[in-house]
């Protein structure tokens, strides 16, 4: 009885260590494959956040093109400003004429083409 009680104590021993380290090498398995994950997720953030900044890149390019074409605009408008300003004034040099609208010339037809005999 005692040496079935002793090799029953060696085999729960025997078992307990064998699941002891299978639990271990589960734990270092878990442990890579969280590492994997983690280096994927990053890169996927990575590629995100690249996506991201070429289009707020492309965003400040075509705000800062906006941002060129309203100051052309502002010194366009200044500039026509002025010139109504310069046009109100009585000048000597330029005597203020009403707007007249040149009359347009009246479009010049072409010549007639000579009839085919048997065409109406």
């Amino acid at each position: 009885m005692r040496l079935l009680g002793a090799g029953l104590t060696g085999c729960l021993a025997v078992l307990f260590v064998v699941v002891l380290l299978q639990t271990r090498d589960q734990g270092q398995r878990l442990q890579q494959l969280q590492d994997k994950v983690q280096t994927l997720e990053n890169a996927n953030d990575l590629e995100r956040t690249n996506a991201l900044e070429d289009q707020l890149r492309s965003t400040v390019e075509r705000l800062q093109a906006l941002e060129g074409v309203e100051q052309q605009v502002q010194s366009l408008s200044s500039e026509v400003q002025s010139l109504r300003q310069l046009r109100s004034r009585p000048s000597s040099f330029f005597p203020v004429e009403p707007d007249l609208e040149p009359t347009p010339t009246p479009p010049s037809r072409p010549p007639a083409l000579p009839r085919l005999p048997g065409s109406r």
